[in-house]
């Protein structure tokens, strides 16, 4: 098998596996009734606290309008707060609420506990190996181009 064969083999495998294995984490989503752009949202929020609606529109990929919208019904469902800008009262920045915090990390924990799960399937060895190459593949990453 050459190397461009090797690659489809192992990116099909991999596809494979994060289908079949993300299930729960999008049971948790739809039951919360939260879209896919809430659901990136509040992981942005998580993760980057005091970002703006714009900031948020270029990570979920959408028009700063619709992001004002994901924003809106956030707000009103209580996950996220808008606080003014300390230096430029045009600009609202987001973060989470205590409410927000707490569903994002639940449904984030459970996610996490079970790719643990899944990674007791593997002797120390294999974890090793494994922690490398995802170590090369983040690295792979950050060099790429925006």
């Amino acid at each position: 098998m050459d190397r461009d064969e090797l690659l489809e083999d192992v990116l099909e495998s991999m596809v494979q596996f994060l289908r079949a294995s993300n299930p729960r984490q999008g049971d948790s989503v739809a039951q919360s009734n939260l879209t896919p752009h809430q659901f990136r949202a509040l992981v942005f929020a998580l993760v980057h606290d005091n970002a703006t609606t714009t900031d948020l529109a270029d990570y979920v990929g959408v028009h700063p309008s619709v992001a004002t919208g994901i924003v809106q019904k956030l707000v009103g469902r209580g996950y996220v707060a808008r606080t003014e800008d300390l230096h430029d009262r045009r600009i609202r920045r987001l973060c989470l609420t205590e409410t927000g915090r707490e569903f994002i990390e639940d449904i984030v924990g459970a996610a996490r506990a079970e790719r643990r799960r899944q990674l007791e399937a593997l002797n120390a060895d294999q974890l090793s190996q494994l922690g490398g190459i995802l170590a090369t593949l983040r690295a792979g990453l950050s060099q790429a181009p925006a």
